[in-house]
């Protein structure tokens, strides 16, 4: 007997179970992305549409999450509704629980959790979806109906650049995940505007700095950015059922198991409205520095010191593993405080 590969061991133990009852798919297809979508009526046909323009669109498969927690407000699910009727409309779907079609000559795969008895549970929520999309990214791959090993996951408001389908495939071998390169939409008012670009900057300044420090955690850890590669992906099981900061847990387990690599090529356009859907993220930061701002108050980042203390601290971790040395590795701690001041 043949040994089980990541991908079958993560499939039969780990993946939801919308796995198990998956479509088998009329055609094959080069790639895939993956979105969940709540409260988006607004946004998703027209992330849809940048989709569907992008080079290599007629190859690609979006698998479309559409979901709202229990206790959710009536308003989220009066618009979970709308998005589905309008995605039924345009790619003839029927009223099924997963069903698939095409949207503007692109696959589409629409997943019910959503609807009354499909809702994801109150302490679950982006997270949730995420996984359920790439674990069914990660099924049709091992039918042979996705050719490409890559699992994007992005979100239902931002705006994809032409070579979309095609950046991932400059990544070098050994990659597990890449990041997408990206730029924020100003709106709002003037304080918005002004607390976004507060936020963005940190985030920039956030992964130079790990960067120069020799971290291997120098990449921005944004939803809407990810590109998994699907063996890392079952070797580290999946996305975390969070509410919230599933992109930088899944990221933290990848680079355990190989290199995350910051792509090049034309930037995706993130909103910057914002949120309250999600305990923290761009939407909840943004309004927190908007009200900072608001009144009178500083924004205040990580002191650089700190960085240097991490490179400091870096580079005798380096040596020490470099030599094997235990000796070598205390002397060298003895030596942090000066590495740290120089």
């Amino acid at each position: 007997m043949r040994p089980k590969t990541p991908t079958t061991k993560y499939l039969e133990r780990y993946a939801e179970p919308e796995v198990r009852q998956r479509l088998s798919l009329p055609r094959s297809y080069r790639t895939v992305a993956c979105i969940p979508a709540c409260d988006e009526a607004d946004n998703l046909p027209a992330t849809l549409t940048r989709l569907a323009q992008a080079e290599g669109a007629c190859d690609a498969l979006v698998v479309v999450v559409l979901n709202g927690r229990e206790g959710a407000s009536e308003r989220v699910h009066e618009a979970n509704q709308r998005t589905a009727q309008h995605l039924r409309g345009q790619a003839d779907l029927p009223q099924d629980l997963m069903t698939h079609g095409t949207y503007r000559g692109m696959g589409l795969v629409l997943v019910d959790r959503f609807s009354t008895g499909q809702r994801l549970p109150h302490k679950q929520g982006v997270g949730m979806a995420r996984k359920i999309a790439a674990d069914l990214a990660l099924g049709w791959m091992a039918d042979g109906r996705i050719e490409r090993r890559w699992i994007r996951s992005t979100d239902a408001d931002v705006r994809v650049p032409p070579d979309y389908w095609e950046q991932p495939g400059q990544a070098r071998p050994g990659t597990a995940a890449c990041v997408y390169p990206f730029k924020h939409l100003p709106e709002g008012d003037a304080l918005q505007r002004q607390a976004l670009a507060c936020y963005d900057a940190y985030l920039r300044y956030y992964v130079a700095s790990l960067k120069r420090a020799g971290s291997a955690y120098a990449y921005a850890t944004i939803g809407s950015l990810l590109c998994l590669d699907a063996d890392a992906y079952a070797k580290v099981r999946g996305f975390p059922k969070k509410q919230a900061g599933e992109d930088f847990y899944i990221l933290n387990k990848l680079a355990k198991v190989g290199r995350i690599e910051t792509l090049s090529g034309a930037p995706l356009e993130l909103a910057g409205r914002t949120s309250d859907r999600v305990p923290f993220g761009t939407g909840v930061a943004v309004a927190q520095i908007q009200t900072q701002l608001a009144q009178g108050q500083d924004y205040q980042v990580y002191n650089p010191q700190i960085f240097d203390a991490l490179k400091a601290w870096l580079t005798v971790l380096d040596d020490a593993g470099e030599h094997g040395d235990i000796e070598r590795f205390e002397e060298g701690l003895k030596t942090l405080p000066e590495l740290v001041r120089t």
